[in-house]
């Protein structure tokens, strides 16, 4: 692109010339050193004046603004009435005193991908960072499902950033979208890397509504598989009931994330299973099988919700779900075709609830790790670490034999892994996982 028009893909600007104050400001940090707290201020200071709307968030901390950006913090948010619901931004701007570096590129490109990610039916947003030498456009748009970046740079600072701030919202990939009034936002449940969660009240029920870039009915359309396949078979389980209202997607009981303490537990795990059964007997590998996707509700019911990443047994494709508790053959392939060509088979569910058991036993230390390896989807690393870590003593009560555990727990593990393709009966499937959960009871690993 030679201008900042064309990169937004609108006609001229006419948004005047950049007032006099501004290309001081804007001089004056190329020339003077000044501390960097003071340089904010005052840049703080001067957007005020130009752009009401944006503000500084360097120090942001808490609420639905550290779920959307997953703990980082951008420099300056543009949000619409100062509140940071994800259809409420905008855009972002960032600022550095120094050389940009490509490191800075990308965590500019992370940011608008974590608003677009969260924001119903947005194609793209556009942001920028400088060093009021330079500043550099980014684009992260979603074309076919597939995330895309752009970026063009220029030196010409002053005419660029005027323009930029001048800009209306649908120039930036904005899209107009609102909640229904008659749902009471209530609290932020949580959030993942493609949707907010949160707690709403519709006519005096509580739910849960996800907002994501797609709003699927996917989650929708297997539960009422999942309701046909227990009618059918005249069982009386409990599942997570999702319905459509007001075209939104949303769910009951709303409950909290089951905590690490909690899922050793018998009790929880055998309602999971039960509902793992379920959900594969209606065709559908889960995929995403960890602990911020079991909720325990007010009754003290655990149930595993999240199957939009589901997909059918002997599936290979893109991947998408659970790193740290996936299965060592999904690991493997997705490090030798970049998540590209990753399998999916019902044993690998199965796998992933004894993980995230025996992982759940681990020290923080050792989990932190883990995470680390799966958040930069090192997953040839987290194999090797994993399989130290749960190997290790460390991980049983004193009174038991490392041996035993080793056997009857780790390498029948492995053979499921190693046989998933042929495990195609559910039933048998699960009892194998219920014998390893007795043998992890017996061990002191489960109460």
């Amino acid at each position: 692109c030679q201008h900042l028009e064309e990169f937004l893909g609108i006609d001229q600007l006419n948004v005047g010339e950049p007032s006099e104050e501004f290309q001081n400001v804007i001089k004056q940090f190329t020339t003077e050193s000044k501390p960097e707290n003071k340089k904010t201020q005052e840049f703080d200071n001067l957007l005020k004046k130009i752009n009401s709307s944006v503000t500084y968030t360097g120090d942001q901390k808490g609420g639905d603004f550290e779920h959307i950006f997953h703990g980082n913090r951008p420099d300056f948010t543009w949000i619409i009435n100062n509140s940071f619901y994800p259809w409420n931004i905008i855009s972002i701007i960032e600022k550095k005193s120094n050389i940009i570096m490509p490191n800075d590129i990308s965590q500019m490109l992370g940011y608008l991908k974590s608003i677009v990610k969260v924001f119903p039916k947005r194609k793209y947003a556009i942001g920028c960072l400088t060093n009021y030498k330079e500043i550099i456009f980014g684009k992260v748009s979603i074309v076919n499902d597939k995330v895309q970046y752009d970026r063009f740079s220029s030196r010409n600072v002053i005419e660029n950033f005027w323009k930029f701030l001048h800009c209306k919202p649908n120039h930036l990939g904005h899209v107009q979208f609102s909640i229904p009034n008659v749902f009471e936002i209530k609290s932020l449940l949580g959030s993942g890397a493609n949707a907010m969660v949160y707690r709403i009240v519709y006519n005096n029920i509580e739910y849960a509504i996800k907002i994501s870039n797609k709003m699927p009915t996917k989650e929708y359309d297997i539960f009422q598989k999942m309701k046909v396949y227990m009618n059918m078979s005249d069982l009386n389980y409990k599942i997570i009931e999702i319905d459509i209202k007001e075209g939104f997607v949303l769910s009951k009981p709303v409950g909290t994330m089951i905590k690490n303490d909690d899922i050793c537990k018998t009790k929880y795990i055998i309602q999971i299973l039960k509902q793992l059964a379920i959900g594969q007997k209606a065709g559908y590998v889960h995929r995403d099988i960890r602990i911020n996707n079991i909720i325990l509700d007010r009754n003290d019911y655990a149930y595993l919700i999240d199957w939009d990443s589901s997909t059918f047994n002997g599936f290979k494709g893109e991947y998408e779900g659970a790193f740290i508790t996936a299965s060592t053959p999904v690991l493997k392939q997705y490090s030798s075709s970049n998540g590209k060509e990753v399998s999916a088979y019902y044993a690998d569910d199965w796998v992933s609830i004894i993980y995230m058991i025996l992982l759940s036993r681990c020290s923080k230390d050792k989990v932190k790790t883990l995470k680390i390896r799966a958040s930069h989807s090192m997953a040839y690393e987290l194999i090797y670490d994993r399989q130290d870590i749960l190997e290790d003593k460390a991980i049983l009560p004193n009174e038991s034999n490392l041996s035993d555990y080793k056997n009857e727990v780790m390498n029948c593990l492995y053979d499921i892994e190693l046989k998933r393709e042929n495990l195609t009966n559910i039933d048998d499937l699960h009892q194998r996982c219920m014998k390893l959960i007795e043998t992890i009871f017996k061990l002191g690993l489960m109460s």
